[in-house]
């Protein structure tokens, strides 16, 4: 089921001016963007889908280090309702967006409960709902995308809004009619690497309420500087879009500092989690 919530505790007084200030995100809000070197993220990959058998990605890697983040700071996993009341989100709920049909139509692989899923647990959760949905599985997901298949284009809108107030703003859950309660979860991971796009941002989902977007770009060789020396080295460029009612330049710093040195040292973070 998805995540429970609660209000937050204690907002600061600018938090709470910033909700109340702003509308929710109808276009893109603030951006940033870190490069990672993701020499020995490419290693771990390669060993891991030797020693497996299964196809980890970098999308998998990025994906558990959002969670991860999210996890250490409770607090940005929130989101704005009526208008400026923030809550807090009671787990985090990742959400990874799945092309279809040839890349004709866009559906979503959505995880619950991300941060306390290990890595296996994670690519194994993806998998599956990736399967359920390329394969016409997904029940709710049809039925959503049925219904704006068939619906006049004047009736799209006026719907949206409406499944943005039921299941946002009441916090009801019909994922029969293609409503799941807080759809978009925590944060949103997409990778666009697949297409050659090494630097994008992409605008917050109005109805997604998410605090987060982050875009996985093509791993490029760029100059990095190691032992002050200029070399070349695989970068990943991870493109963020954030909802400054959540996540301000402090937060986000945070947020980046965990997101990098997890998606930079995968082998690391596995082997400290096994030791414990």
């Amino acid at each position: 089921m998805p995540s429970q919530f609660r209000p937050a505790a204690n907002p600061s007084p600018f938090r709470r001016i910033a909700a109340s200030m702003w509308n929710a995100p109808s276009d893109p809000s603030i951006y940033g963007f870190v490069d990672v070197d993701v020499t020995d993220t490419l290693a771990f990959i390669e060993d891991y889908r030797a020693a497996t058998g299964k196809k980890l990605t970098m999308t998998h890697i990025v994906a558990r280090a959002v969670a991860q983040a999210f996890g250490d700071n409770p607090e940005l996993n929130a989101k704005v309702r009526f208008g400026g009341r923030i809550e807090e989100r009671e787990s985090v709920d990742v959400v990874i967006s799945v092309s279809r049909d040839g890349g004709r139509d866009l559906s979503a692989a959505r995880v619950n409960g991300a941060e306390q899923l290990d890595l296996d647990g994670l690519v194994d959760a993806v998998q599956k709902q990736v399967d359920r949905t390329r394969k016409g599985q997904d029940e709710d997901y049809e039925n959503s995308r049925d219904l704006m298949s068939r619906l006049p284009f004047f009736c799209v809108r006026p719907l949206l809004r409406l499944t943005d107030f039921l299941t946002n703003e009441l916090h009801l859950h019909l994922p029969k009619w293609g409503m799941p309660r807080d759809p978009m979860g925590t944060a949103i991971v997409t990778n666009v690497g697949m297409f050659g796009i090494d630097t994008a941002f992409a605008p917050l989902v109005p109805m997604g309420r998410s605090p987060m977007l982050l875009l996985v770009t093509a791993v490029k060789d760029r100059p990095v500087v190691v032992d002050g020396e200029v070399v070349a080295r695989p970068v990943l460029r991870l493109c963020a879009t954030f909802d400054h009612r959540i996540i301000d330049g402090a937060a986000a710093g945070r947020l980046s500092k965990v997101l990098t040195e997890r998606v930079a040292h995968p082998g690391a973070v596995v082997a400290l989690e096994e030791a414990a």
